[in-house]
């Protein structure tokens, strides 16, 4: 048996033994000094579409939720949440009805804190500016974190503090999906489940009372196969407060400086050397004016896809940020302007320069509304693409209301005009009221998209929704940028829901 073959086997069973480790709480209760909790969650759910121009009810659900926490003793502590889902009409099959959806047991002592957890995103690492270690990756979110391990986090032990994580993916794939693999893996294939393990940790140590702080961060995760199929990653950081140490720049503000660089130690990456750095200014004022700027440069592969996948595109690229803000004196309108500009260092028919620049005006106005005016423009190898953006808001204790124009791309022919409209209003005490609608105009057509929602209070430990739409059109109204694209043709998705939910 391998070692990922055994690290594979043991986390498998911390679903199961955090749930008899709670069982063994709960047993200890009644002779301990803490305390159970039981609390509960009941939804029911049901969809009526007409998307193919007849009505039908179209997947119905029923959600039970059930969540018990126990601390037996002091600095103990247990939890584990169990669901019951009765979904018929997914995929032509039930899915499961009662099943663990999340848990974890947790000792706290004077300097430390240990976590054995299954189903929870723990692997945060407050990482200063590279993110090389993005949580939501390791998280293995499918609607819920599904990542199981174990996580031990210190502090004030010799000035220094820390977190470590260890966690297995153990995903199944269809027969007829590849997951993901290092760039370079020719050795990868299907599986029909990921054994993937990731592991990380974060060392920090302040000095002279948090003016000066040092850290390091380090990321790896092993793949299922190959012995060269491993993506891992560590940097180092500081964060200085210049203002706060030299009193002659205090005038200026604190002056943070903050940098963080590191290498990728991948085994796929072969002899080459994949370095990336970025140095950042931050906190920097004087009178009404404040600055943030930083210089980033990023080697080719120094971002991993399996630890950073979303970072992956600023490899091989250098560039800077710059942002100016300035707060009108005795006048409640602020002002803001940014650059940023990167470029690759080989040029390629792929790799170009891409460039943004903009600027937004941000005013109150009196009675409680405020208006913001926004311009940017973006550069890259296919054009240049002009945008605008109008909004109005205000509010009082009956209705919330927002307005957006925008005009995307302008000049181009992806040149979209978009309207969007929010409201959200208290009609009664208990009924209140919430609606939105984005038009999108193209040269050729013109599309929308309403949302309309309805909810009830006025029962205890309940709530009643009743809403038409899809949220998701336009959650981010004129900004809703997969909607409002002009290759999308889609219109308002013609359905209604009603969600009934119990608290307990």
């Amino acid at each position: 048996m391998t070692g990922n073959d055994m690290t594979t086997g043991w986390t498998r069973l911390l679903a199961p033994a955090l749930a008899a480790g709670l069982l063994v709480l709960l047993a200890w209760q009644s002779t301990a000094l803490g305390a159970t909790t039981l609390e509960g969650y009941t939804e029911a759910y049901l969809q009526l579409s007409g998307e193919s121009r007849v009505w039908r009810f179209d997947n119905p659900q029923f959600l039970g939720e059930l969540r018990v926490k126990s601390t037996p003793w002091p600095d103990t502590e247990g939890y584990l949440k169990f669901q019951g889902l009765s979904n018929k009409w997914e995929g032509a099959r039930w899915e499961n009805f009662f099943f663990l959806k999340e848990g974890h047991l947790r000792y706290r002592g004077k300097r430390t804190e240990t976590l054995l957890f299954t189903g929870q995103d723990r692997f945060w690492l407050n990482e200063p500016l590279l993110r090389v270690v993005n949580n939501d990756i390791i998280k293995d979110d499918d609607f819920g974190p599904k990542a199981q391990g174990i996580r031990i986090d210190f502090w004030d032990t010799w000035g220094l503090t820390g977190t470590a994580f260890y966690s297995d993916k153990s995903t199944a794939y269809p027969a007829f999906e590849t997951p993901h693999f290092p760039v370079g893996n020719t050795s990868a294939k299907a599986d029909t489940v990921s054994t993937d393990d990731y592991r990380g940790g974060r060392l920090k140590r302040s000095l002279f009372a948090e003016r000066m702080i040092l850290g390091a961060t380090y990321g790896r995760k092993d793949y299922s196969s190959g012995a060269t199929s491993y993506d891992e990653v560590a940097t180092a950081d500081f964060e200085v407060a210049m203002g706060n140490m030299a009193q002659s720049l205090a005038q200026f503000g604190r002056i943070t400086v903050v940098g963080e660089g590191g290498k990728n130690l991948s085994g796929w990456i072969g002899d080459k050397d994949a370095y990336g750095w970025k140095l950042e200014v931050r906190d920097v004022g004087y009178g009404p004016v404040t600055m943030i700027a930083s210089l980033y440069d990023f080697d080719p592969d120094f971002y991993t896809i399996g630890l950073a996948e979303d970072n992956v595109w600023k490899n091989d690229f250098h560039g800077h940020y710059l942002q100016l803000d300035y707060r009108v004196p005795k006048k409640a309108i602020n002002l803001k302007a940014w650059r940023f500009r990167d470029k690759p260092h080989m040029f390629t028919i792929e790799n170009q320069p891409r460039e943004e620049t903009g600027g937004e005006v941000y005013v109150e106005f009196i009675h409680g509304f405020i208006g913001k005016v926004e311009y940017k423009r973006y550069m890259d190898k296919n054009g240049t693409y002009p945008n605008v953006l109008f909004e109005v808001a205000g509010e009082n204790k009956l209705v919330k209301i927002r307005t957006q124009f925008r005009i995307k791309d302008i000049g181009t022919d992806f040149q979209v005009r978009v309207f969007g409209f929010e409201a959200n209003a208290n009609l009664t005490e208990q009924w209140k009221f919430y609606s939105r609608l984005l038009t999108v105009d193209e040269r050729t057509e013109s599309r929308e998209s309403v949302f309309a929602q309805i909810q009830y209070t006025g029962w205890n430990s309940a709530e009643f929704f009743l809403e038409f739409g899809d949220w998701g059109q336009s959650n981010d109204l004129a900004n809703t940028e997969w909607f409002i694209d002009h290759a999308n043709g889609d219109n308002t998705r013609r359905q209604f829901k009603a969600f009934l939910k119990l608290y307990y």
